[in-house]
């Protein structure tokens, strides 16, 4: 996925996936809902809540699944 914009925000519908690749260092936000959010090649998974942001801690692929109704940020 290749975003033009300035801090897109993404709605996301439950069970919805987005991958990133490549995104070392990209901002992520739960601004509404709950993300499940896993690194390629990782055994480390990392739940969002709403109102709380991670920091993409590697290259490769990232992907992210809305446990729930959800909008993230991308920063």
């Amino acid at each position: 996925m290749n975003l033009s914009v300035n801090h897109p925000t993404l709605a996301l519908a439950a069970g919805q996936v987005v991958s990133l690749d490549d995104a070392l260092g990209t901002r992520l936000c739960a601004r509404v809902g709950t993300l499940w959010v896993t690194y390629e090649d990782s055994r480390k998974d990392v739940i969002l809540n709403a109102g709380e942001c991670l920091t993409v801690a590697r290259d490769g692929r990232t992907v992210l699944q809305a446990l729930q109704p959800s909008f993230v940020s991308i920063q």
